[in-house]
C-alpha cells in the first residue's frame, strides 16, 4: 500500500517494553521513537506523532501497556 510507518514505544514503565520494541523495528526495517523508561507515555506519543510529521511517516504505531485499570 506504500504506506509509511513509524513505531512509538509509549510502554514506559513495563521492563524490557522498550528493547521489545527496538527488535520488531529492527526486523521490520521501520523506524522507531522511544524517549526510554519512566516518560509520559502521552508525552512520548505526542513527540512521536510530530516526529513522524517532521520525517513523512504516514502511520504512528502507538505501543502503550494497553491496561484498562491504569
Amino acid at each position: 500500500h506504500d504506506v509509511s510507518v513509524m513505531m512509538a514505544v509509549c510502554d514506559t514503565f513495563r521492563s524490557g517494553a522498550v528493547e521489545q520494541l527496538r527488535t520488531h523495528a529492527r526486523r521490520l526495517q521501520i523506524p522507531i521513537f522511544e524517549k526510554g523508561y519512566e516518560k509520559d507515555p502521552a508525552v512520548v506519543a505526542k513527540e512521536a506523532i510530530q516526529e513522524a510529521t517532521r520525517i513523512g511517516s504516514d502511520v504512528v504505531i502507538v505501543d502503550t501497556a494497553g491496561h484498562m485499570q491504569v
